[in-house]
């Protein structure tokens, strides 16, 4: 993935992405802390009643900050889904490719430990189930799962 050439376009969206979201949270963290600086400032001043409210309020702000911050973290990860997706299909599509010219019935990442294409022929499930005496034709909604299985009785 990181070897293709469309990877630099897809850094380059994601970094102007990323300077967007920053102008955003940059905007809160400003609000937080003027409101953070006056409530240093003014602490003083203000009534018991009214340094109360201020703390509630400057609380309120850092909240808000905090949720700004996740919320964009989020959406940048989001992007970067949306973005690389193409990418992924198009490794997978060759992937296919390859494995079928070279009449390959399974390809797997060793580095990933995971398996990258299967081919559907090999699939023994009906067999195996057929030799357990289990219709073949069976979803797995059809029986019943570990949980069901009372246990120690």
């Amino acid at each position: 993935l990181y070897t293709m050439p469309e990877i630099r376009q897809v850094q380059a969206d994601l970094q102007d992405y990323s300077a967007e979201l920053d102008k955003e949270l940059m905007k809160v963290y400003l609000e937080y802390r003027g409101k953070d600086s006056t409530f240093q400032t003014d602490f003083n001043k203000w009534s018991p009643t009214i340094q109360k409210l201020k703390k509630e309020e400057l609380d309120e702000t850092q909240q808000k900050l905090q949720r700004t911050q996740q919320a964009l973290e989020q959406d940048l990860m989001e992007k970067q889904q949306i973005l690389i997706q193409p990418l992924l299909t198009k490794i997978d599509s060759a992937i296919k490719v390859v494995a079928k010219n070279q009449s390959l019935n399974y390809v797997f990442d060793l580095s990933k430990n995971a398996l990258l294409f299967a081919d559907e022929s090999g699939d023994i499930t009906k067999q195996v189930k057929t030799i357990l005496g289990i219709d073949p034709n069976a979803k797995p909604e059809d029986t019943m799962m570990m949980g069901d299985i009372p246990m120690g009785q």
